[in-house]
């Protein structure tokens, strides 16, 4: 029984390695003499020990993660997004457009990131436990630049019905930016492009040995995405 529970299929609910050691022993516990059951849990305390070690040693191994996410939100923070900020053209871009619906987007996306941020501590903690602090780190750190700079590009994948028809409706009313406003936008990317390649270049080594979907996008997605992520800059960061 314990077996055929064990290997039940679904596409959403799978074991974590202690949950499916936890639910074998229950079930042992059940099955097995006093004797018996000690011998298995030693073996089992061995087996989750050595578990635990390679945790610890894959963390270790690899710091590449957490350094690259670091300098990567430092030049967002210092280089990147200051710039959109300094001049008129933020402000004046989105006066025609239902600032209404702006609000609601914005406040949509800090429930994403909320959200977003839930879900990579609760999956950390549920696989890692306290093991693995450097991918935490890494991942906390990857948030945070969603943070000062909206990554629209995930965000538009996890809306529901009404925050998809918002964001149609504001995109067709922006995606012509005014030229001195479409030249700083272009330059602050081309910029980001070269930051990306070098940084990537820095922590993991030569970037044409490596399979990585960067920049996989169409020439409308990339505007798309350009203009909705400026759209939902917050100066604050969204409090992150």
């Amino acid at each position: 029984m314990f077996e055929q529970d064990k290997d039940i299929y679904s596409d959403k609910h799978y074991f974590t390695a202690w949950e499916e050691w936890d639910f074998e022993a229950t079930a042992f516990q059940d099955i097995l003499n006093e004797e018996q059951f000690a011998t298995y849990n030693a073996v089992l305390n061995e087996t989750i020990q050595r578990y635990e070690k390679g945790l610890i040693e894959q963390d270790n191994q690899d710091l590449r993660e957490s350094a690259f996410y670091e300098d990567l939100y430092n030049y967002y923070q210092q280089h990147f997004v200051p710039d959109f900020f300094m001049g008129p053209f933020l402000g004046l871009i989105w006066l025609p457009v239902d600032t209404t619906k702006i609000d609601f987007l914005r406040a949509e996306y800090k429930y994403f990131l909320n959200d977003s941020k839930k879900e990579l501590l609760t999956s950390h903690f549920r696989h890692n436990r306290r093991f693995k602090p450097n991918q935490l780190k890494g991942s906390l750190l990857r948030h945070k630049v969603a943070c000062i700079f909206p990554d629209y590009h995930s965000f538009k994948h996890r809306m529901d019905e009404p925050t998809k028809a918002t964001s149609q409706y504001l995109k067709a009313k922006i995606l012509q930016l005014p030229e001195e406003t479409e030249n700083l936008v272009n330059r602050k990317f081309n910029e980001l492009r070269e930051f990306m390649e070098a940084n990537f270049t820095k922590h993991y080594g030569d970037i044409r040995g490596w399979h990585i979907a960067v920049g996989h996008f169409s020439q409308e997605e990339e505007r798309e995405h350009r203009v909705m992520s400026l759209l939902l800059l917050d100066r604050k960061g969204y409090g992150c």
